[in-house]
């Protein structure tokens, strides 16, 4: 995980992984995600997380919500539904590299969870994050309007959505993004300044260090640029991260070094599973 200084900057020790590396390391490259439909789902989701362990595996979780009816869904078709959109954002799979990240962080910083869900679910849905960057752009304080979110949706895949399902993601981001605390307001969307919790910078972290990001390239990932704030702060609170032991983090000068040694055998075992390649899906 090293990098080396040089004239003030740090040199990139490896590359951004390809994407066949990246789908078997957890992370969903395909355009498209759950925000078509649904939001980070983050009550269904803590409920669930309520319900069964973390090394649970995939088959647990579609029996909680299919057969227990841990989420009090209504009917046989709303549960199907549910497991599947909640699988599609995160995976449920202690195998799979990200959704082991949400896990280990999820348990250890409480106030971090609802950062915690946008991030992993950034990390599997495309609309969610090639959309967000171009919402935190705007100043705190700014109105988000739906109808400006739809344009940014369209710019950005241009004739590939219907206006009926473009309304529905844009309502959708402006939603989860809302849970994160990244937006506020009911009707009208305003822009707020993120206090990110420091599970989430961790986590922010590892995910940039699984696409094999080093050094500051670190800070320039779109996970750590989720946070909306400085690199600064994002590196102050890595180092409490890391003194709390959920991380290991070397600054010296420009030169910053991350590891995340609880995680390595996952990431270890991801990387040479080649025939499982992109991470499983519960299918009720």
């Amino acid at each position: 995980m090293r990098g080396s200084a040089a004239g003030g900057r740090v040199r990139v020790a490896s590359p951004m992984r390809d994407e066949t590396t990246l789908q078997r390391l957890g992370f969903m490259t395909h355009t498209g995600g759950v925000h078509a439909s649904r939001t980070i789902m983050l009550t269904e989701l803590s409920t669930l997380f309520d319900c069964v362990g973390a090394d649970a595996p995939p088959s647990a979780y579609r029996d909680a919500i299919c057969q227990q009816n841990c989420l009090a869904k209504r009917s046989g078709r709303s549960r199907l539904l549910t497991a599947r959109h909640l699988a599609e954002a995160y995976a449920l799979d202690p195998a799979n590299p990200v959704y082991a990240g949400l896990r280990y962080f999820w348990a250890r910083d409480v106030s971090a969870r609802p950062q915690l869900a946008l991030l992993a679910a950034a990390a599997r849905d495309s609309l969610l994050r090639d959309t967000a960057p171009a919402i935190l752009a705007r100043p705190p304080g700014t109105r988000i309007e739906r109808e400006w979110v739809e344009e940014r949706i369209e710019s950005r895949w241009p004739e590939r959505f219907s206006s009926a399902t473009r309304r529905s993601v844009a309502q959708n981001l402006n939603s989860s993004l809302t849970k994160a605390g990244l937006l506020g307001g009911r009707r009208t969307k305003i822009r707020r300044q993120l206090n990110p919790a420091i599970g989430a910078v961790a986590f922010a972290f590892y995910l940039a260090w699984l696409q094999g990001d080093r050094g500051e390239i670190l800070l320039q990932n779109v996970y750590c640029k989720l946070l909306n704030v400085t690199s600064e702060r994002l590196l102050e609170l890595a180092g409490q991260a890391s003194a709390k032991g959920w991380m290991v983090m070397r600054r010296v000068d420009n030169v910053v070094d991350v590891d995340f040694p609880a995680l390595t055998d996952v990431v270890t075992q991801a990387m040479q599973t080649s025939d499982k390649g992109t991470a499983q899906r519960i299918n009720p």
